[in-house]
């Protein structure tokens, strides 16, 4: 499983993830800032991540 964190969420969450063996990204960390959530839901599925973001 990989999991992308949401631009809204803190990077905080890529720590806790790694202490329960499960890979993450924070998106800033491949992306832009201020992206669109369709393209970050695009990068997630083109390269097989869930997306972990808040609800609305």
């Amino acid at each position: 499983m990989k999991i992308l964190i949401d631009m809204n969420l803190s990077p905080k969450w890529v720590d806790y993830f790694e202490q329960n063996q499960i890979f993450s990204q924070h998106w800033i960390q491949v992306g832009e800032h201020n992206a669109p959530d369709e393209v970050i839901f695009e990068y997630a599925q083109k390269n097989e991540y869930i997306v972990f973001t808040p609800l609305k």
